[in-house]
């Protein structure tokens, strides 16, 4: 009987301390499920989050606050708040940033590494050479070069277009760059060139002085003059001619009309017969669109509102219709003079759009339709606004005068200036990611005197030059890194495709000639 009693006891016991267990088990669970971790002495429990790190090149070695955590690509779980990352390489400069890790989330960063010897390659030159002009392609995908040398025996001068390919694939074994034009000429003219935005085609004008001939230059055909199209365009000599987004037509426009004229066909087409008293505002698009900003007649008598019609058309000029009757913006500056003196919070949310309590300010001075992106890039005598189409809001982009600068590859976001220096504007970002914020960010360590600026492959990291000197940077302006010194001479710089080398274009003078040496090198980089 005293047995039994005591077995009785230790099986109480033991059921007693089995729960605790599962119940301590489960909690447990349930804390770690919730982002809860063990921390230090002076702290039992923290809240954790998750670091994400993917570097190029990969297998680098990744330290959180100066303690090594592993090679990349790695995930590490740390507690919420600010953490020092970095990320090493042998070869490559180190790529350092403080990092916000939240609870229960996810925070990926991707440092692109910069080599820290950059090797440098010459891997075209023509030496003794009269250079004339140079070219580069919108896409940042060619560079044209334009020479020309003294026949003394035949007494003429002899032209030469080069082209450069930056992005070659590694089964084209054609030359580069190739030669795509060479013709003769009994006197020096003047030679004009305005590339398509594809790059392979182009106006080439050549000014006599007793004629003047427009080509359409095409880099995929025949390298002589008889060999080109002539364009019936002397008509449009007084007007300011520019290319169509589609390379497909070019655009002319003077006081008095704006005019498509089609290149294939050689017909022109009257898109707009002006009237003295109106401002027109047009564009184009990738897609082969034609764009107008009119003011919209229902609210002329309104004294508070701008209000505008935004017209599409193909760019012939037919299927013309209305896509935006909702352009407003108010007369009154009392609401942006305010935006610019407040940087607080709030500031770049979504305006309501309508007369009553339109947000957005001014005349609109601007726009660029961007269908990639779903929206509109507008700019007024005041500020300047991104537009949404699907959601029909506006976004305020800056509260001064601004310029784009160029859209991301990912059509997520894009680079303006304004007043205050480079900017990066967001507008589009991924469902739940917390990293990206809606709005504008100014690019820390970056001068308004920066140029050549444009955006790599990734979305993520810009290149730029600056006092004679070219870098790379993130988005934010950090990790800032020296690429080339010395860039004075140099009249192009372009990143490849991939980011691996940028291609330059230097012309150096020989002294005590009219002659130059032209030379292309590639740097390595990544």
């Amino acid at each position: 009987m005293e047995r039994d009693g005591y077995n009785k006891k230790l099986f109480s016991l033991i059921s007693i301390l089995a729960s605790i267990f599962v119940y301590t088990g489960a909690v447990a669970i349930y804390l770690f499920a919730n982002g809860w971790r063990i921390g230090d002495s002076n702290q039992l429990l923290v809240k954790t989050g998750v670091l994400t790190v993917q570097s190029s090149p990969s297998s680098a070695d990744l330290y959180v606050n100066g303690d090594k955590k592993g090679k990349t690509s790695k995930s590490v779980s740390l507690p919420v708040g600010i953490h020092n990352v970095s990320v090493k390489k042998n070869g490559y400069v180190e790529w350092k940033k403080d990092i916000e890790i939240k609870e229960q989330k996810s925070t990926p960063v991707y440092p692109w590494l910069i080599k820290s010897n950059i090797s440098n390659e010459e891997i075209f030159s023509l030496k003794d050479k009269k250079y004339i002009n140079s070219w580069i392609s919108n896409n940042k995908n060619y560079i044209y070069i334009l020479t020309n040398e003294y026949l003394s025996e035949s007494l003429i001068y002899r032209y030469t277009l080069y082209r450069f390919d930056i992005n070659t694939a590694f089964w084209d074994i054609s030359t580069n760059p190739r030669v795509i034009l060479t013709f003769d000429s009994v006197q020096e003219p003047i030679i004009e060139i305005l590339l398509a935005p594809n790059g392979t085609l182009g106006v080439l004008t050549i000014i006599n002085t007793d004629n003047t001939a427009n080509y359409l230059l095409d880099a995929t055909k025949g390298s002589t003059l008889d060999a080109l199209s002539l364009l019936n365009i002397n008509d449009f000599s007084a007007y300011k001619m520019s290319w169509a987004q589609n390379s497909q037509y070019l655009m002319f426009e003077s006081d008095t009309d704006i005019i498509a004229f089609d290149i294939n066909k050689q017909t022109k087409y009257l898109l707009i017969k002006k009237i003295k008293e109106n401002n027109y505002i047009w564009n184009t698009d990738k897609q082969g669109f034609f764009y107008k900003i009119e003011i919209n007649p229902e609210y002329t008598q309104d004294e508070n509102i701008n209000a505008y019609l935004l017209t599409q058309s193909q760019m012939d000029g037919a299927q013309s219709k209305v896509i935006l009757s909702d352009l407003f913006f108010q007369k009154n500056q009392d609401y942006i003079i305010k935006y610019q003196k407040d940087t607080g919070s709030g500031k770049y949310l979504p305006f309501t759009n309508s007369p009553e309590s339109t947000k957005t300010v001014g005349k609109i001075t601007n726009f660029l339709v961007n269908q990639d992106a779903n929206g509109i890039y507008i700019t007024t005598d005041l500020a300047s606004y991104w537009y949404d189409i699907e959601l029909k809001k506006y976004y305020l982009v800056s509260p001064f005068i601004s310029e784009l600068i160029e859209f991301s590859p990912d059509n997520r976001k894009f680079i303006f200036k304004d007043q205050n220096g480079y900017n990066v504007f967001t507008f589009k970002k991924e469902d739940g990611d917390h990293t990206v914020d809606i709005g504008a960010k100014l690019i820390k360590d970056i001068s308004s005197s920066a140029t050549n600026i444009y955006w790599l492959f990734n979305s993520l990291n810009i290149l730029f030059i600056e006092n004679n000197t070219s870098y790379i940077s993130d988005i934010e302006g950090e990790n800032k890194t020296k690429l080339i010194q010395n860039t004075n001479l140099t009249l192009a710089q372009i990143i490849s495709s991939n980011g691996e080398k940028i291609i330059t274009l230097s012309v150096h003078p020989i002294e005590e000639t009219k002659l130059n040496n032209i030379i292309i090198n590639s740097y390595i980089i990544h």
